[in-house]
Formats: structure tokens, C-alpha cells, sequence
């Protein structure tokens, strides 16, 4: 019988993640192929991969692509029926990843099967999107089984080789943040499901692939907001792109003002850098990529 994991081919984005990649890799090693994508990394995560896990192919990259950018470079070369999409920071035993398998075969229509995740700070994180929307929430209820979503979070994926190379991958327009958000809308309206198999867990070391710093704190609100707003034109058209903006505007600025007054950094940081990612969208402004 054919392990399904050397069906698989394994797809990581590696952005200074040598504290975490290493335990992510371990359990996969077994896939047909393992390939990490390397976003302009200055740590010795490489190192440290090229002598640890040998088998495993290194795609360097120029310059720092994004997430979504990242990954479409191992996507495309995927030549195996499935593969597996995973944050460094998260770790998918095989055990869990031959349940996401097994739904896969068994619920013909979803592209893509996704485990249930545990984080160390918040433990079950569940993530959900109603049709329509573009905006996914946090969820406190327990599964009672499998079941689909019109969005699931992006950390671990098994998807039908097929199908993500026919959707295109990610849209590389989006630097971080909300890629996910946005193939998922376009999964469901190429008529295929998402589904969460509850029984399959993973753990999520959230946050952990990169030190927290004020720069990456700022990076990832201001992306957020930007990408909000780019998937709220794409697909629901520019005047309600545009009455979003003014929305999350009415909701940011005046915290930020208020935050600055009262000398509270780190919220200062996270309502500004959301208020000057919506501007600089308004102004035309492409999502920065840093080096």
C-alpha cells in the first residue's frame, strides 16, 4: 500500500525561522519531496537545514517574496497528487497528516483539508469566514466532526495538486496577510469545499518563527489592513472598497491619536500602522517588500 505522505509534496516558506523550521521539517521528512523556500533568510536557518535534513530542496529567492509569493514557487513544482502547505512554525505529525489524507479521498469536492490547530496562548484555534464575506473570526465552539468553511486558515493544507496549480496559487499582488482569505474565495467559486477535519491536530508555535520586534509588529498590521482592502476591491468592487476604508478609518485614527496622547506603544503602533496601511492603499500604494 502507498504511504500517502510519498504522494505529497511538502511546500514551507523560511524567513529567519531557524528557531522553529527544524521541528516542522522533522515528521515530513518521508514526503516524495520536502521544499523550502527561502525569502532572503539572514539567520543560519539554511545551515542548519542543508546539515540536518540533506534530502531536502532549498529554493533561494532574490529577494523576499511574501508569503503568498513564497509559496507559489514550490507550488508550481509540485509533481506529486497532493501537497502540503505549511507555516514553519506549525508541526503536523505523520499520524495527523494521514487523516488529512484520508478526508481528502473521501470528500471529492474540497480542494483542500486543513487540521484542527492548538496554540500555546489560546490552545483550539479555529478560524471561520460565513459566505460572502471577507473578514474570518475566531470561533469557541468544539466540532462535533468534520465540516466545511468558506474560509480556513492558511497554517496547514493539504491540497489536490491539481486544483491549486489550476487556481493559480496565491495572488502575488498580496505581500502578507489575507492571501489565504483570497484563494479561499476563489476555491469556493470555482465550486470546490474547504474542509476542517477536527480529529487531525496540529500544533501552531504562533508567532514564534521570527522575533517580535516594533518593526514587525508595524509590518504586520499595516500589511493587514492594506491586503484587506486590495481582497475588498478585488472582489467585491472598488465603491465598497472604498466605504471599508472609511469604516476601518473612523475605527483606527482616533485610537491611534488617543494611544500617542497617552504614551501606550505598543497600541499606538498597531492602530497607526493600520491607519497608514488604509491610506497609502487609497493613495495607490503598492504593499512594501522588504528585504
Amino acid at each position: 500500500m502507498t504511504e500517502p505522505l510519498s504522494e505529497t509534496t511538502v511546500v514551507i516558506v523560511n524567513y529567519n525561522s531557524g528557531a522553529v523550521i527544524g521541528q516542522c521539517l522533522a515528521p515530513l521528512i518521508g514526503a516524495k519531496e520536502v521544499i523550502v523556500v527561502d525569502n532572503g533568510s539572514r539567520d543560519d536557518s539554511l545551515a542548519m537545514i542543508e546539515r540536518d535534513f540533506p534530502s531536502v530542496r532549498i529554493i533561494r529567492n532574490n529577494a523576499n517574496l511574501g508569503n503568498g509569493g513564497g509559496l507559489n514557487r514550490g507550488i508550481f513544482e509540485a509533481k506529486t497528487p497532493y501537497t502540503l502547505l505549511i507555516d514553519p512554525d506549525a508541526v503536523l505529525p505523520v499520524s495527523e497528516f494521514n487523516k488529512l489524507h484520508r478526508a481528502l479521498l473521501e470528500y471529492e469536492t474540497a480542494a483542500y483539508t486543513a487540521p484542527m490547530l492548538y496554540t500555546p496562548r489560546f490552545g483550539r484555534d479555529v478560524w471561520v469566514m460565513a459566505r460572502g464575506e471577507l473578514q474570518h473570526e475566531r470561533v469557541y465552539w468544539e466540532p462535533a466532526g468534520p465540516f466545511c468553511s468558506w474560509f480556513l486558515a492558511g497554517t496547514v493544507m493539504l491540497y489536490r495538486t491539481e486544483v491549486l496549480q489550476e487556481l493559480g496559487g496565491f495572488d502575488e499582488n498580496i505581500f502578507l496577510y489575507c492571501e489565504d482569505v483570497d484563494l479561499c474565495v476563489r476555491i469556493s467559486k470555482a465550486g470546490y469545499s474547504m474542509v476542517l477535519v477536527p480529529d487531525a491536530k496540529a500544533d501552531h508555535l504562533n508567532s514564534q518563527s521570527a522575533k517580535p520586534t516594533v518593526k514587525l509588529h508595524w509590518r504586520k498590521d499595516w500589511n493587514f489592513a492594506w491586503s484587506h482592502l486590495y481582497i475588498t476591491e478585488k472582489h467585491k468592487g472598488r465603491a465598497k472598497m472604498k466605504a471599508e476604508a472609511w469604516r476601518l478609518l473612523r475605527k483606527t485614527a482616533p485610537k491611534a491619536l488617543f494611544y500617542a496622547l497617552t504614551f501606550n506603544r505598543k497600541r499606538f503602533v498597531r492602530d497607526f500602522a493600520g491607519t497608514h496601511g488604509i491610506i497609502s492603499y487609497l493613495l495607490g500604494r503598492p504593499a512594501p517588500h522588504p528585504a
